[in-house]
């Protein structure tokens, strides 16, 4: 019997060397497909990476942009407050003058101003008390009408009207005056 049992000893030690073997051989391919899988999730997590990090990044600068803008329209408009705040204050200026200043103005804006021969000055009730006289010495013919403007004239020359008024200069020249304004200020 001794040489029975050496025969199923064999049988059974081959067959624990030949499972040892299946399951080590099964073991490596596991590993391998382990592997294979641990790097195929390395390489699309680094990817979902780079692809999330490209998004933020466009998010990122879609946000600053959109901040900047933001920023922009805000200088922008504190700049526009500051100008009409300094255009105000020109006109409350002017109309606070003295009045041998405001004499020199108004005499300066009529070398400039169109008064042809038989123009006549109009000026507000105000105004033609302080210059009527000494413009009618000066040649110049002064209407009996007056008008309700803040500083200034009107040269009437029949049917036509030219308005020297500070508020018609200032709405007709306020382009020119807000960009010499910023230009002053802001440059």
């Amino acid at each position: 019997m001794n040489n029975g049992q050496n025969i199923i000893d064999k049988i059974i030690a081959d067959a624990k060397s030949e499972a040892e073997t299946i399951v080590e051989v099964a073991q490596k391919e596991a590993d391998d497909v382990l592997n294979t899988a641990k790097a195929k999730v390395q390489k699309e997590e680094t990817e979902l990476m780079l692809l999330a990090k490209a998004e933020a990044g466009k998010m990122a600068d879609k946000e600053i942009s959109s901040a900047q803008m933001q920023a922009k329209k805000m200088v922008l408009a504190k700049k526009q407050e500051i100008i009409s705040e300094v255009i105000t204050s020109a006109k409350e200026k002017l109309l606070s003058l003295t009045d041998i200043e405001y004499k020199v103005i108004i005499l300066g804006m009529l070398e400039k101003a169109i008064v042809c021969e038989g123009s006549e000055l109009i000026f507000s009730k105000k105004d033609e008390e302080l210059l009527g006289s000494a413009l009618k010495e000066l040649g110049y013919k002064i209407s009996d009408e007056t008008r309700e403007i803040e500083g200034g004239f009107v040269v009437k020359d029949g049917d036509i009207e030219y308005n020297y008024s500070f508020t018609s200069i200032m709405t007709v020249e306020k382009e020119d005056i807000e960009q010499l304004t910023a230009q002053i200020l802001f440059d």
